[in-house]
């Protein structure tokens, strides 16, 4: 037996199963899901190197691909870089480490400490004053928040792969974690 759906009903229906599908879609686009994946050995950074906000410090982190990569369980080295986010907070959340590879090209990305030496056309495509340091990619000049590694201009497809600080001691900052994404494409 074959049910009848009024046209209203019809429309309804339809209307909120599209707006359900916008929502998830705006939802999906705003906070995007990070996995993250332990490193098989901690990197500790010396605290005393970023003293002040704004500071960065590059380590090398040695991980290992996912079994899903183009070239599965083989060593791989990730250069990142650590910023102090904010002053007198000492814990894990003051401190943010992304990796320096572009998710675009693969560029390693440079640390720019003060925006008012960006290039004119970098500053005409993020659209809106910078004041705290961002990354910038040499080669297509995408360029990344400080703070989170998250796009802010350029043809990157995405903001930059990124570390967990875990943890914080009176005189290192260990980095425990890598975005899994990285360790597919790299």
């Amino acid at each position: 037996m074959i049910a009848r759906v009024g046209r209203r009903r019809f429309l309804r229906q339809s209307l909120l199963l599209w707006f359900l599908g916008g929502y998830r879609r705006v939802v999906a686009q705003r906070a995007p899901l990070r996995r993250f994946r332990p490193l098989p050995q901690s990197v500790l950074v010396p605290l005393a190197d970023l003293a002040t906000r704004g500071r960065a410090r590059q380590f090398v982190a040695d991980a290992v691909t996912l079994p899903s990569a183009a070239k599965p369980n083989q060593p791989i080295r990730i250069t990142g870089m650590v910023v102090r986010t904010r002053m007198g907070d000492d814990t894990a959340d003051g401190f943010r480490a992304v990796c320096v590879r572009c998710p675009h090209e693969g560029c390693d990305v440079d640390f720019v400490s003060d925006p008012g030496r960006l290039p004119d056309e970098v500053k005409g495509e993020i659209g809106h004053e910078v004041t705290d340091p961002v990354y910038l990619c040499p080669c297509h000049n995408s360029t990344f928040k400080s703070d989170d590694g998250e796009r802010l201009a350029g043809p990157a497809p995405r903001g930059l792969y990124r570390f967990q600080v875990t943890s914080v001691s009176g005189s290192a900052i260990e980095i425990g974690q890598v975005e899994e994404d990285v360790l597919i494409f790299s």
